[in-house]
C-alpha cells in the first residue's frame, strides 16, 4: 500500500472516514482556538478551522491522535505499527532533490508573521506558539541535515524565540555552524504527512528524511530553499527560512508543556524569518501540547526503540507501550525466566530516559488498557519482591526538581512456577455477538 503524498490527501482520508471535524465559523486564535481543539480532542475527532481571525490560513489540528487512523496512513497492513517502525526504522532510503515544488506557489512578498495562525494555547503563555513546526538545519561538517521539534515564540513581525535545549542533536549543530564562522541557517517546516513528522520525532544516526523515505517505501522528495542552504519536503504546507542569531537572546515563556505545566521563563536565541513560500491555501497545523496529538507524534518511534532494546535484554517481550502518557512505559511478555521483565524494564529505563515508571504484564493482558495494566499490578505484583525503586539515572535536560532520576519498575506478571493458579476468569461464550439478540 503507497501512503498519500502529502498533509491534504491524508485529511481528505480522514474526512471520508467521518473523523475530522469542520468549523466554519470565524475564530480568534487566543480566546475560542484552543479551547475548541482540546474539546476535539476529548471527542476523539480532528479540526478543521476554515476561518481564523487576522490570518487567510485555514488549520487542522489533532490530526495525530488516533493509533488507527496513524497505522493506515502508514499502510502498516496486519502488522502492529510499532513493529513495522521498528522494521523500517532500521534501513534508511535517501532523498531525491526536485526543481520545483508545490511548497513553492506562493512567495511572501513580505513577512509579517502576525498575518499567520499561531495559537496562544494556555491561559499564562508567554504569547503565541508554533508548536508543530519541524526544524530543519544542515551540519556544516557532514552535511548531514538533522529534523527536530522545538517550540517557537512569536515576538515580532519577523522573530521567533527558539526554545532549543542543549540536549538536542540540532543545538550540536547550531553550535558547529558558530564555531564555524557560519550563519545558523534554519527552516522550520508546517504542514507535513504523517510519515515525516513521525520521521522528524524519530532519534536516528542518518538524515531523518532519509527514515522518512523507508517508512514511505519510496524516496521523499526535498527541494531547495530560496534563501539558505537547506532542503525541505517539496510537499509540504509552509516553509520559514532564517536564521539564528548566536548572541541575541530574548525571553521565552513560559507554554504549557508536554507535562502539564509553565516551565521557567528563559533567555533563548532569537530566529529570524528572512523568506517564506507556501502552498496555494495554505494550511497550518498546530499542536496542543500533552495531548493524545503530541504523544501519539513523539511516542511510537520511541516505542520502537524500546522494543528493539527491550528483546535484545529479553526474548519473551512481545509488544510495547508508551500510551496514554509518555512517563509510563508498559512491557507485555511471555516470561520464559524470572528475573526476564526486570531486564526488558531496565532497557527501556535506558533507552527512553524520561520514562518514570515502566511496568511488564503478561500476554493476556491489554497493554493499551490501562484499567487492565493496573489490575494485573493489583492481583500480581508481590509488592516486597516485584518492584524496585531505582536512584540517580539519567532524566531529562528539564527536570529542576529531579523527579525523574529515579525510576519504579514493577513486575505484574505471573510467578512461572504456579501460572496456571492466575488463568483469568471467561465468561461462557465470549464472543456472542449481542447486536444479533436486539430487537429492530
Amino acid at each position: 500500500m503507497t501512503a498519500e503524498k502529502d498533509l491534504r490527501a491524508y485529511l481528505d482520508k480522514l474526512r471520508k472516514a467521518g473523523e475530522l471535524f469542520h468549523i466554519d465559523k470565524n475564530v480568534d486564535p487566543k480566546t475560542e482556538a484552543p479551547a475548541l481543539l482540546k474539546m476535539s480532542v476529548k471527542r476523539g475527532k480532528a479540526l478543521f478551522f476554515e476561518s481564523i481571525t487576522g490570518s487567510s490560513m485555514k488549520v487542522i489540528g489533532n490530526t495525530l491522535a488516533s493509533r488507527d487512523w496513524i497505522e493506515k496512513a502508514l499502510g502498516c497492513g496486519n502488522q502492529s505499527i510499532i513493529e513495522w517502525f521498528s522494521d523500517r526504522s532500521s534501513t534508511n532510503l535517501p532523498a531525491v532533490k526536485v526543481e520545483t515544488a508545490p511548497v513553492k506557489e506562493v512567495v511572501e512578498s513580505s513577512i509579517n508573521l502576525h498575518k499567520m495562525p499561531i495559537f496562544t494555547y494556555h491561559e499564562e503563555d508567554g504569547g503565541p506558539y508554533i508548536t508543530g513546526g519541524a526544524c530543519i538545519q544542515k551540519d556544516p561538517e557532514s552535511g548531514r541535515q538533522n529534523a527536530g521539534y522545538y517550540s517557537l515564540q512569536l515576538k515580532s513581525k519577523d522573530e521567533l524565540a527558539l526554545r532549543m535545549l542543549p540536549s538536542a542533536q540540532g543545538f550540536d549543530i547550531f553550535e558547529k555552524r558558530i564555531n564555524h564562522e557560519k550563519a545558523a541557517e534554519m527552516a522550520v517546516v508546517i504542514g507535513l504527512h504523517p510519515i515525516e513528522m513521525l520521521a522528524t520525532a524519530a532519534h536516528t544516526h542518518f538524515d531523518e528524511f532519509e527514515l522518512a523515505g523507508a517508512l514511505r517505501g519510496e524516496p521523499l522528495e526535498l527541494v531547495k530553499c530560496d534563501s539558505i542552504d537547506v532542503d525541505v519536503p517539496a510537499h509540504a504546507e509552509i516553509i520559514l527560512e532564517g536564521v539564528i542569531f548566536p548572541d541575541r537572546k530574548e525571553p521565552e515563556g513560559p507554554i504549557g508543556d508536554w507535562l502539564g505545566y509553565y516551565p521557567l521563563v528563559e533567555d533563548r536565541n532569537i530566529f529570524k524569518v528572512q523568506h517564506i513560500t507556501t502552498r496555494k491555501n495554505p494550511i497550518y497545523q498546530a499542536i496542543l501540547s500533552g495531548s493524545g496529538d503530541e504523544n501519539i507524534l513523539l511516542s511510537i518511534p520511541r516505542m520502537a526503540d524500546v522494543l528493539k532494546a527491550a528483546r535484545k535484554a529479553a526474548s519473551g517481550v512481545k509488544d510495547v507501550s508508551l500510551d496514554p502518557f509518555l512517563m509510563i512505559c508498559i512491557i507485555q511478555m511471555s516470561k520464559r525466566f524470572e528475573g526476564e521483565p526486570m531486564n526488558a524494564i531496565l532497557a527501556a529505563f535506558g533507552e527512553v530516559p524520561f520514562v518514570k515508571i515502566c511496568i511488564a504484564v503478561d500476554e493476556d493482558v491489554d497493554l493499551l488498557n490501562m484499567n487492565d495494566v493496573m489490575w494485573a499490578v493489583v492481583t500480581r505484583t508481590r509488592l516486597e519482591e516485584d518492584t524496585n525503586i531505582i536512584g540517580n539515572l539519567m532524566g531529562f535536560s528539564r527536570d529542576p526538581n529531579r523527579h525523574y532520576k529515579s525510576k519504579l519498575a514493577i513486575d505484574a506478571t505471573c510467578p512461572i512456577d504456579s501460572k496456571d493458579d492466575y488463568r483469568r476468569a471467561q465468561v461462557v461464550n465470549p464472543g456472542i455477538d449481542l447486536d444479533s439478540y436486539l430487537a429492530d
